[in-house]
């Protein structure tokens, strides 16, 4: 069903909400509703099963967190919850995106009466509490309302003191990661332990792609919700969402980046990079380089990372503070770990720096900004060569692009990047080999893209890849094979030695000395061999470099020599035997065999035959 935009008023629902709930509303300045709000709330709220799709920012959050309050509200009216029982389930792909959930049912819940039974949600999310404090939290507090990712929910509701029978609703968000191969087994294990009679919501930008596996999640006649932008072209991003690339020379990408965060004008900006390794090791660069520049002042400019392979405790904390950064500018490093869903105030500009292997993430990482009706533009950076023909495959899925210029740097810019980050990295050896390990987590992320046409491996600029990431040498790997006139043991640069270049651990760096004078041992003793090698064949005698040196041609001529006189001999042979009437052929080859293998019949062998 396509929402009706006029129906945003909280007296227009068909279904009237807890007056508590509608205070609470106008109380956190949510004066009206969205379209998506509008037309979700009263089904889902009146027993119906719904399959919501919306643009990012279009208020999703709110249209499943109203009805589950609701419900709930409702049950308690109705008697308290039981021990170890429960009334609603919210599940989201990652442990931001639940605790920006849990953080906005938190904001309501501090709003309702003192005088109606408290409702109560719990967190269940793992690096932060374990499996067992969970537990006892909610065996102690009594939530109604869970809200989790699907590895710690499902652990959770298969313990024994946990009884799920009362469960009325569940909400999977961004339902159709929920519903891919990394999260449909948990997310499928988990609607089995719930009762059958229950309302379900999926909600997502892009619930298309999941296809008939809503299907999976006991859905029988589910209603259709889909609220897009109606005033433009693409119909798949908000019209506040201003979505543009640029093609850049891949090696001086990052030298852009340093200036757009520095020059642009932003209150917060978010970066995708493609790895964890990425986020690691260009947050640590980008720190150093900020604190030595002249063009930012002292507390101006802060910068966070996040990525998957952080613990929670640590992820939690840097979107927070990200989020609540008072500072005139703010930048996120992040992965796609923060590419649904996630609702980050002021984030008026997002920047890829390489575009996602699945096309759908695309459009998340850019509904960032823009959020609201509020102005945001989302810049995607696309290396010179065949990857400006994405924009045509994005037309495809109704993403319009617009093509901006490329900005200018000056050399003392580059000058400054470039001499900032050698000494950077001459600090620590260690920091070279992370550089490795993000060129090489960049190449096989690089292959792995939906659109395998477009990004071809044998298409990278490799040694311009090796310079973005400060190598001089390129990595052991298979994809060397697609690079041309590859250099001698794959070194293009050779400033800086090697062999002096420390670790700053002591440790580490003892183990590298005793590896390297391994390394010098056997080196020596290769070449010792070969000057050896070559002295022996220098003495060799006269008559042996005569024989050495013989051609071809004479090895054939004397070949040829034997042939024929074996031929005579046979023919000799032929004439003197006893029946010359009958001829008999003999391969002259096989006369030589039959010499060889009389002669190395042993004496004592045939001694022993002649006997008998």
């Amino acid at each position: 069903m396509q929402p009706e935009k006029t129906s945003v008023a909280w007296d227009s629902l068909s279904y009237e909400i807890q007056p508590w709930l509608r205070d609470a509303m106008v109380s956190l300045g949510f004066n009206t509703m969205t379209p998506v709000q509008a037309s979700t709330i009263p089904l889902l709220s009146q027993h119906k099963d719904v399959v919501v799709e919306a643009v990012t920012g279009s208020g999703k959050t709110l249209a499943f967190v109203i009805p589950v309050l609701e419900k709930v509200a409702k049950s308690l009216a109705d008697g308290e919850f039981k021990k170890g029982f429960f009334g609603a389930v919210i599940i989201s792909p990652t442990r931001e995106l639940a605790n920006q959930i849990d953080t906005v049912i938190q904001s309501i819940l501090n709003l309702q009466p003192e005088e109606q039974s408290q409702i109560k949600s719990q967190l269940l999310v793992g690096s932060i509490q374990s499996l067992r404090e969970d537990l006892s939290s909610f065996i102690a507090n009594k939530p109604q309302i869970l809200i989790g990712t699907p590895g710690r929910v499902l652990d959770f509701l298969s313990n024994n003191a946990v009884r799920t029978s009362k469960c009325e609703i569940l909400i999977l968000d961004e339902a159709d990661k929920l519903l891919d191969i990394g999260f449909l087994n948990d997310t499928q294990s988990i609607v089995r332990l719930l009762p059958t009679q229950r309302r379900t919501g999926l909600f997502s930008a892009t619930i298309s792609g999941a296809g008939n596996d809503i299907f999976k999640t006991g859905m029988t006649n589910p209603v259709k919700v889909t609220v897009k932008s109606a005033s433009i072209k693409t119909n798949t991003a908000p019209e506040s969402l201003n979505l543009v690339y640029m093609v850049v020379d891949p090696e001086i990408k990052l030298k852009l980046l340093m200036e757009m965060i520095k020059k642009y004008r932003y209150k917060k900006v978010i970066v995708y990079f493609p790895t964890n390794f990425a986020v690691t090791y260009f947050y640590s660069l980008f720190t150093e380089l900020i604190s030595r520049s002249d063009d930012i002042s002292e507390g101006e400019l802060e910068i966070y990372s996040l990525h998957g392979k952080l613990e929670a405790k640590p992820r939690i904390k840097a979107l927070s503070k990200f989020t609540e950064s008072l500072a005139s500018k703010a930048v996120l490093f992040t992965t796609d770990v923060s590419a649904r869903g996630l609702d980050i105030p002021d984030v008026d500009l997002v920047i890829q720096l390489d575009l996602p292997t699945d096309p759908d993430v695309f459009l998340h990482r850019c509904g960032r900004t823009g959020r609201a009706n509020k102005i945001g533009t989302a810049i995607t950076m696309f290396n010179e060569g065949r990857e400006e023909e994405y924009v045509n495959f994005l037309s495809v899925k109704n993403i319009s692009l617009k093509l901006i210029d490329t900005p200018k740097l000056k050399p003392e810019e580059t000058k400054f990047y470039d001499d900032e980050m050698r000494n950077w990295m001459l600090k620590d050896r260690l920091l070279y080999d992370n550089a490795i390990r993000c060129y090489v987590g960049f190449v096989r992320y690089y292959s792995k893209h939906v659109a395998s046409s477009i990004f071809r491996l044998s298409e990278l600029d490799y040694l311009k890849l090796a310079k973005l990431h400060g190598l001089k040498r390129f990595p052991k790997m298979p994809e060397n094979k697609y690079i041309t006139n590859f250099p001698e043991d794959g070194w293009f640069d050779r400033s800086i030695d090697f062999d002096k270049y420390a670790y700053k651990d002591e440790a580490k760096e003892a183990a590298r000395l005793a590896e390297l004078k391994t390394e010098k041992r056997k080196q020596e003793r290769k070449e010792k061999s070969l000057k050896k090698q070559e002295l022996k064949e220098k003495n060799v005698s006269w008559s042996k470099k005569v024989d050495l040196k013989e051609t071809k041609q004479e090895r054939r001529e004397r070949v040829m020599k034997r042939r024929e006189a074996v031929e005579a001999e046979m023919k000799r042979q032929r004439k003197e035997g006893d029946d010359e009437d009958e001829e008999v052929e003999v391969d002259w080859k096989d006369m030589v065999r039959a010499n060889k293998k009389q002669k190395n019949i042993k004496p004592e062998s045939r001694g022993f035959f002649d006997d008998l």
